[in-house]
């Protein structure tokens, strides 16, 4: 019994971001702007055993999401871990729509990449997690296993 308690405990998976993620519903308003790479991601150094290009994962300090009351989106310099196999960037437009995750509300961002030298090429489907208690929320990307606590966070632009 002790042997199968110390297994799940062990198994036990913990994203150290998730007891500030939002579960409230927010407006459309609210989630609504220009979000820009928050100082702390800029400061981050991820690094992540990918199959091409081992090392830090590069992240754009002019990274911009763009989140217009139209539902349509806009990313520039966007990190992303493509399926563990490549790090790159996503630079390119689509929409956007309120969501939940579990009891987490999220915005889901349908973006087609349009950077010409990105090893990431097509439609990419982002789910952005709402992080904060109140208005203005940061919008947070998970890179690599959520255990690990690897994130890049943006802030909104005033």
């Amino acid at each position: 019994m002790l042997a199968v308690s110390l297994v799940l405990l062990v198994g036990c998976q913990y994203n150290p971001w998730a007891d500030r993620f939002l579960t409230a519903r927010p407006s459309e308003q609210e989630v609504a702007g220009t979000y820009v790479i928050d100082a702390d991601s800029q400061k981050r150094n991820i690094k992540l055993p990918l199959e091409q290009n081992s090392g830090t994962f590069p992240i754009d300090h002019s990274a911009q999401i763009v989140l217009s009351g139209d539902h349509k989106a806009q990313f520039i310099h966007v990190p992303e871990d493509y399926r563990g196999k490549a790090a790159c960037s996503v630079t390119g437009r689509g929409s956007w729509h309120l969501g939940k995750n579990d009891s987490f509300s999220v915005v889901r961002a349908s973006i087609v990449n349009e950077e010409p030298n990105s090893p990431c090429k097509g439609d990419f489907a982002y789910e952005l997690m709402l992080y904060g208690k109140r208005s203005p929320y940061k919008l947070h990307i998970t890179i690599g296993d959520p255990d690990s606590g690897d994130a890049v966070q943006f802030e909104k632009q005033y």
